[in-house]
Parts: structure tokens; C-alpha cells; sequence
């Protein structure tokens, strides 16, 4: 019996370690065409300020997508695991989100000095595919089948790559990232379920699972608006030609960071796949190890940052960017790992503790990081970033250590 238990585990390790390398393989790959191609010839292309707005209306379509979107895709996984979920039950939020995003997309357009209401239909198509996107992906760590998640990521970085392609005659950034984006949808199409009929059949768990989705979209929208804030605030807050500084500074911090995306991907499919365990002291543990890892690759993402800026951008980012180099990555690593630390946690608490850890984020943040940013531009917002950052942290440990130690109680 105990063999076999052992052999069980060497199996679920083995498998597990095989699919986190094909999912960190696509994040690789998909993080290395956008950032370091796709952004970078864009930037190149049309000059720094000119690049502060492209990444204005980027970072409001990702809020949209990595907001609803990924919302969309824990709620159906949690729904596996506890209770019953049809297609129709995501197809319904994901229509409520696509008429959402036409007032979001015209607020966004609005709000920004320079910006032609011609843009208005190009960016709302692309926050609406976006949005099913980065729902798609369900459909592969749902069943745990990350080589074909694998080579979803490659079909939307295939896509990136054809739009950068056309750029030259095109001049038109919204359809290199739309191409990314409908690659995906489409790859999904062909090889999943997800996307096809019935299209709105709903499951006897349909309000259950609406709730779920809105807890986590609530949570979600709030995280990646604070994630998204340099490219917003400093719009808005500083000088011309900072909002690129400071996204450059971050950028090597950012996407190491996003490397934990293919781990969460992994763990949480696990997590809602198998019984497996977890207390207070394991988590404290691993909440200990990611604060040190985190301070640590604080330092080595800034080496990087020097020499990647320095190839890939204008001289005139490098002197901008630079003095952030430390404080920009350290906010990133800090966002992302607290982020790792909540995907555990929301495979053994209900949803709502996601939101509710968020909010306090939200709450310490327009405290903290606005008032800071709007006196004293980038240098506040830079040292702002990181005391919120830490906050959350703190946050994520103290009350997953407090749930976890209830539930325990009441399982005894």
C-alpha cells in the first residue's frame, strides 16, 4: 500500500514537473514575441510619447481581459470541482463583458488627450476578443492538457508575428494585436469544446457559478488596474514620455513575474484535479521562501533590465528608465508572487476571500500610490508601488494562515 502510494506521487510529480515546463515554455514564448519584439518595433516605430498611449489603451484592454477574461476561466475550474457548469453558463458572462467593454472602450478613448474616436470600433473588437482570449485557456488546464496549452500560447504568439509582419504597410498596432488574440480563439475552436454548441444551454448551478465568476472578476479587475497602473496614472500624472520609462524599467521584473502564470495555471489545475492538502504552516512556509526569492530576483532583474533596455530601446528610454530599475522589478516580482499565493489559496477558500484581499489592495493603493504619484510624478509612484505591494503580500499571508487554520479546526 505505502509503494503504492509513493509510485502514485512519483507519477502526479512527474507529470505535474512535464506540464509546467510545456507552460512555461508558452509563456516564454508568448512573453518574448510581445515584449521583446512586438512592443519594442512599435516603440521604434512611432517614438516614445507616441508609445505612452499605445500602452494607455494596451493596459485598459488587459485589465478587461485578464479581469473578466481569466475570471471566467478559475470560476469554471472551481465549478468542476464542486459543482456542475455548462458552455452556456461562461458564454452568458462573456456576452454581459463584451457589452461592458463598449462603454469601458469609449471612457478609455475619452479620457486620453489625442486620441481620434476613429480608434473607437478597432480597440473595442480587440478588448471584446481579448476577453475570450484569455478565457480560452480553460479549456486546456480544465482537463490538465498543457502540451495543446502549449501550443495554444504558440498560436497566438504565431499571430503577434504575422501582424508585426504586416506593421510596415499597415501602420496599425490594434491589428498586430488582434491577429495575436483571434489566432488563439481559433486554435481553441479547432481543438476544444468550450466554444461550441449548445451556446446557451445553462447548468442548475447557473446563478452559483455567476457569482463565482463576478467575485473573481471583482478581485480581478481591481489587481490588474493596480498591475496596469504605471501605464494609466503616469498618463495622467506625469510627464510625457514616462509612462514607456517606467513600463521598461519593469519590463525583465515583468516578465519574469509571468513566468508564475504557467505555475498558478499548473497548481490550480492540480488543486481542483486532485485531493490534495494543504495548512497554515506549509503556507507560511512557502509565503517565507517566495519573499527572499523575490528580493533576490529584484537585484538580477535589474542587471538584465540594463543591458535589454539598452539593446532594445531609444537612448533617450535608457536615461528615463534607468533609475527605476531596482524599484520597478521589485514592484513586479512582489505583485506576482502575492498572486501565486492567492491561486493556492482560492483552491481551498471560497471566492470571495480573492475579492476581499483585493479590495483592501485597491483601498490602500488609491490611499497611497495616487496621491503620492500626483506629487511628485514617477519617483512617488515607483516608491508608492512597492509599500502596497508589500501590503498585499503581508495580506495574502496573514489571512490565508487565519482560513486555513479555521478550516482545519472545522474539519476536526
Amino acid at each position: 500500500m505505502e509503494d503504492s502510494n509513493t509510485k502514485n506521487k512519483s507519477g502526479l510529480i512527474k507529470k505535474a514537473s512535464k506540464d509546467f515546463i510545456f507552460s512555461v515554455l508558452a509563456l516564454v514564448i508568448y512573453n518574448g514575441v510581445l515584449q521583446l519584439l512586438v512592443y519594442s518595433n512599435i516603440e521604434k516605430s512611432i517614438g516614445r510619447s507616441g508609445f505612452d498611449t499605445v500602452l494607455y489603451l494596451i493596459s485598459i484592454i488587459s485589465v478587461m481581459g485578464a479581469g473578466f477574461g481569466t475570471a471566467a476561466s478559475y470560476s469554471r475550474m472551481m465549478a468542476k470541482k464542486d459543482r456542475e457548469e455548462t458552455n452556456g453558463d461562461y458564454n452568458v458572462f462573456l456576452l454581459m463583458i463584451a457589452v461592458l467593454s463598449i462603454p469601458v472602450t469609449f471612457g478609455a478613448i475619452y479620457l486620453a488627450e489625442g486620441i481620434s474616436l476613429k480608434l473607437f470600433v478597432p480597440v473595442l473588437v480587440l478588448m471584446i476578443v481579448t476577453v475570450f482570449r484569455y478565457y480560452s485557456d480553460v479549456q486546456y488546464r480544465m482537463n490538465i492538457r498543457f502540451k495543446e496549452y502549449f501550443f495554444f500560447f504558440l498560436s497566438v504568439s504565431v499571430g503577434y508575428v504575422l501582424g508585426l509582419m504586416l506593421y510596415p504597410v499597415t501602420k496599425n498596432w490594434v491589428l498586430v494585436m488582434f491577429l495575436g488574440e483571434i489566432f488563439g480563439i481559433i486554435f481553441t475552436v479547432m481543438t476544444g469544446k468550450i466554444f461550441r454548441a449548445p451556446f446557451f444551454n445553462l447548468s442548475g448551478a447557473f446563478k452559483e457559478n455567476m457569482k463565482s465568476a463576478w467575485y473573481i472578476a471583482m478581485g480581478n479587475v481591481l489587481a490588474n488596474l493596480i498591475l496596469n497602473s504605471d501605464r494609466i496614472l503616469l498618463k495622467h500624472f506625469a510627464e510625457a514620455g514616462q509612462v514607456t520609462d517606467f513600463y521598461t524599467a519593469s519590463l525583465i521584473g515583468k516578465i519574469v513575474a509571468m513566468l508564475t502564470t504557467p505555475l498558478n495555471g499548473v497548481v490550480i489545475s492540480y488543486l481542483t484535479n486532485y485531493k490534495i492538502k494543504m495548512n497554515k504552516k506549509i503556507f507560511a512556509t512557502i509565503g517565507s521562501a517566495f519573499l527572499a526569492l523575490t528580493f533576490l530576483g529584484a537585484l538580477v532583474c535589474s542587471g538584465f533590465s540594463m543591458i535589454y533596455v539598452k539593446l532594445f530601446f531609444t537612448p533617450d528610454v535608457y536615461d528615463g528608465a534607468s533609475k527605476f530599475f531596482f524599484l520597478a522589478n521589485l514592484g513586479q516580482l512582489l505583485y506576482f508572487i502575492s498572486g501565486s499565493l492567492m491561486v493556492v489559496l482560492l483552491a481551498f477558500t471560497e471566492e470571495k476571500l480573492q475579492f476581499i484581499i483585493n479590495l483592501i489592495y485597491g483601498i490602500v493603493f488609491v490611499t497611497i500610490v495616487i496621491p503620492v504619484t500626483y506629487k511628485w510624478g514617477m519617483v512617488g509612484f515607483a516608491y508608492g508601488l512597492v509599500a502596497v505591494n508589500i501590503v498585499r503580500f503581508v495580506t495574502v499571508i496573514i489571512l490565508g494562515v487565519v482560513k486555513l487554520g479555521k478550516k482545519k479546526e472545522t474539519e476536526q
